[in-house]
């Protein structure tokens, strides 16, 4: 985590004994005070390797009084300091009667923060319009795949409906086709019969045919009921 310090020029007029005892009262993670020297941090827990993670630290000295502060990660400088001014300036506050501050000391800080925030909202403002119109666009362009896809979605219906009939009529060929082919099938089984003297090998007919067992079965007993053939009883 990087560090950043803001240094305010300051005449200390007060005892810092006093200082420290009126910062006492506001929830620091610690205070230490010498005669030369009064500091205040404050710390949000530690790191991986215990070391503190630095929120602030303010030291009170002779003729300055310093704020160092860490910028955690993925956090910039400008929204950091913008979170610590305030601080800052609330404890000057609490100094006044400790330390005469020079008000364009704080003033040089709030101006160059302002300018900085000042580019950065024109700058959100020019990529927020040029996003907005990009969006506006994605936008009109999912509108019209919308509408394309519900015109094809009905042509689709239309088609499916055609297949649908198409398909009904192949069945109705198909069990045409089925009914010839059984009358072809009968035939040739009646004459394998009579040149094998009346024996059939199901498995071989069929291998011979390109017929499944089931439908030499099915035809021989067509044969059967229908009287051209009778089975032999053994």
């Amino acid at each position: 985590m990087s560090e950043e310090r803001i240094t305010v020029p300051a005449s200390r007029k007060g005892q810092l004994a006093k200082l420290a005892s009126a910062l006492g009262e506001l929830g620091f993670t610690s205070i230490t005070y010498t005669n030369e020297r009064l500091v205040v941090e404050r710390v949000q827990g530690e790191d991986l390797k215990g070391k503190p993670n630095l929120d602030y630290r303010i030291t009170f000295l002779e003729s300055t009084i310093e704020m160092v502060y860490g910028i955690p990660p993925n956090v910039s400088k400008r929204v950091r300091m913008l979170e610590l001014l305030p601080v800052l300036m609330n404890v000057l506050t609490l100094s006044e009667d400790y330390y005469e501050v020079k008000p364009s000391a704080i003033f040089s800080h709030l101006i160059g923060l302002l300018s900085d925030i000042s580019k950065v909202v024109g700058r959100d403002a020019v990529e927020l319009s040029a996003e907005l119109e990009e969006l506006k666009a994605k936008a009109d362009s999912l509108n019209a795949r919308y509408q394309d896809l519900v015109g094809s979605s009905e042509e689709n219906a239309r088609i499916l409906l055609e297949c649908e009939r198409r398909r009904d009529e192949l069945r109705e060929l198909l069990e045409k086709l089925r009914a010839m082919s059984d009358e072809r099938l009968r035939e040739e089984l009646y004459n394998w019969l009579k040149m094998h003297n009346g024996d059939i090998d199901i498995m071989e007919f069929g291998k011979a045919s390109s017929v499944p067992p089931g439908r030499v079965e099915d035809g021989l007993n067509m044969l059967i009921k229908e009287g051209y053939i009778k089975r032999k009883v053994e």
